[in-house]
């Protein structure tokens, strides 16, 4: 009897260790091996300009949320724009005032993902990651009615880098324009040709494509060159999370379909982010319809 229940014992133990290493490689990070270093290289990307589904995608005005009011008052974010006379010119505003807050350190993560309590530690100097920079961006941005959405960057390598394979930016709708606005809140960056603001994958076809764009940098913490060569690479894999959903653990583990990732035909769907978790909970599409729908006004 003890012989069988050690068995079973085992039995788990080792479909347990199997599952882990399939979940995570390096084990949430314990583990440390994998690319050192991200490929620099830009591509030439391709993706269909047809919907092949309805995923769900609904941005609304969330400017009456408790938190986000309190945000409002607390840093008087109406100031900020009082002289502003587009919307553009208020996203460009308030993003040179949230790179401002602190500097970036790639490895403080908060203990809270709040907006108010993220400003509250950089007043006490915390620095804090890109995804800080993007928070807090975001959460300002639709304390002050705008429809905003985190957005989540990938190395064509992320599967096998150690470390630095992801980036995280914001991308703003504008209702007059009818379109998504890319913004990178930790350098103070939005990109423009001809005057019209670009998404960011209109951005990664500029760049890969050595088609001239506009910087648009207030705060002046990188040239355009400078920018090209760093954003570059990140522009290969694109993500959302739908409708602003968590994603938890559990998710994870049982493949919980809560992020859409945009991926370049020809392209393999990454496998794992920088071999800490297993990429199962997301939907695949190379459809940019699918990643930009039409939004409703109102």
């Amino acid at each position: 009897m003890i012989k069988k229940i050690l068995k079973v014992l085992l039995s788990l133990i080792i479909c347990f260790t199997i599952f882990s290493f399939w979940m995570s490689p390096r084990l949430g990070g314990l583990l440390s091996f994998g690319k050192d270093s991200i490929d620099k290289e830009i591509f030439k990307l391709q993706f269909d300009t047809v919907a092949s589904k309805d995923f769900g995608l609904i941005y609304n005005n969330n400017s009456k949320r408790q938190d986000y009011i309190k945000l409002w008052a607390e840093y008087q974010l109406d100031s900020l724009i009082k002289d502003c006379k587009s919307d553009f010119e208020k996203v460009i505003k308030v993003q040179s005032w949230v790179q401002s807050r602190w500097e970036h350190d790639g490895d403080n993560v908060p203990e809270k993902n709040d907006a108010l309590y993220i400003l509250k530690e950089a007043e006490k100097g915390k620095k804090f990651r890109c995804v800080e920079y993007s928070l807090v961006a975001g959460q300002c941005l639709g304390a002050l009615g705008f429809k905003v959405r985190n957005i989540g960057l990938m190395t064509r390598d992320i599967s096998v880098v150690k470390s630095g394979g992801g980036h995280a930016v914001n991308e703003v709708y504008l209702e007059d324009l009818k379109k998504w606005v890319f913004i990178d809140p930790q350098y103070d960056v939005i990109t423009t040709s001809g005057g019209i603001p670009l998404n960011a994958v209109e951005l990664q076809y500029h760049i890969a494509n050595n088609k001239d764009f506009e910087l648009i940098n207030p705060n002046k913490t990188i040239t355009k060159e400078e920018y090209i060569k760093w954003i570059g690479p990140y522009l290969y894999y694109f993500y959302i999370t739908i409708n602003g959903q968590k994603v938890e653990i559990w998710d994870r583990i049982i493949g919980n379909k809560k992020q859409l990732t945009l991926y370049p035909i020809g392209a393999e769907k990454p496998k794992y982010f920088q071999m800490i978790f297993r990429i199962n909970n997301s939907y695949f599409t190379h459809s940019i319809k699918d990643f930009y729908p039409i939004l409703s006004s109102q």
